[in-house]
């Protein structure tokens, strides 16, 4: 017989006590997806404010979920006068002071990676330096750059460098010596060894640096501008909670605090966009 003849499978039975697949309910599917949980963390978040504003009936206080979200919208409305310029101005530092940061990181580390006093330097500076808080450093920036915005810029720099620059060390140390010796069978050395090999084997260590510098930045960031601001009369979205506070507008107060949470977030579902096409897509991360 030189191929297979026609079969006809009948129609079978489920064995006794065999299961059988279902289509997966509407609100399990909702449970296992992760958005949809954030939100209801979110609404939580919202149910217990409107509540605790209502208890404490103190408008200066504590005020309610709708006022502040009408405060929001009106600030968004506002055009260059509202809180869309101050937001503006808060991104123009703290891109400026990370870019700077980030490549400032990069340099020290291909130094430390490919030199023994690269290393000693490296790791000295940032066990000397990671620990201080970019803030505490405030007064020297004014002594050298006066109550400008190439003091912000300072600051926001320093806060990204030592994480970013020790995330990136830890990562390229933590690379197998089978992809080292890998890269050196090719050829590879000195520059080209890190771009090629280290680079792509430490991504995932260099994306939580970028991650934590980012937030560092931030942070030091505002509370920056709240204290140039005061002195100034300008500034971002520090100077823009501090301004409304002083006139005694806390909806509005509440208004800018969700804006800056809210662009925390933003950057936080950047870097996880990149890493979801990178990292996670290049099967480094599970």
């Amino acid at each position: 017989m030189s191929g297979p003849e026609h079969f006809i499978v009948e129609k079978v039975e489920a064995p006794a006590g065999a299961r059988i697949l279902k289509p997966i309910p509407w609100w399990v599917q909702f449970k296992n997806n992760g958005m949809v949980r954030r939100v209801f963390v979110v609404l939580a978040i919202f149910l217990v404010w409107e509540l605790a504003a209502r208890q404490a009936n103190s408008p200066l206080l504590l005020p309610s979920v709708g006022d502040t979200l009408k405060a929001l919208v009106a600030s968004f409305k506002a055009g260059d006068m509202g809180i869309v310029s101050y937001i503006g101005e808060s991104l123009k530092s703290l891109l400026a002071g990370f870019v700077l940061g980030t490549i400032i990181a990069a340099i020290l580390t291909v130094f430390a990676v490919n030199t023994r006093i690269g290393e000693d330097f490296l790791s000295t500076v940032t066990s000397a330096f990671a620990p201080l808080p970019a803030v505490a450093i405030f007064p020297l920036a004014l002594m050298w750059f006066g109550i400008s915005w190439t003091s912000v810029v300072f600051i926001t720099t320093w806060a990204t460098v030592f994480p970013v620059a020790v995330a990136m060390f830890q990562g390229f140390r933590g690379v197998s010596q089978t992809l080292r010796f890998v890269g050196r069978n090719f050829g590879l050395s000195g520059f080209r060894h890190t771009v090629s090999i280290l680079i792509p084997a430490a991504l995932p260590s260099i994306m939580t640096g970028l991650r934590s510098g980012i937030s560092n930045a931030f942070r030091a960031l505002v509370a920056l501008e709240m204290v140039i601001g005061a002195a100034t009369g300008a500034g971002g979205l520090g100077w823009f909670v501090m301004a409304e506070k002083q006139n005694l507008e806390i909806p509005t107060v509440f208004a800018g605090i969700l804006a800056i949470m809210a662009v925390g977030l933003a950057f936080e579902g950047l870097f996880a966009v990149i890493e979801q096409r990178t990292v996670r897509r290049w099967g480094m991360l599970h």
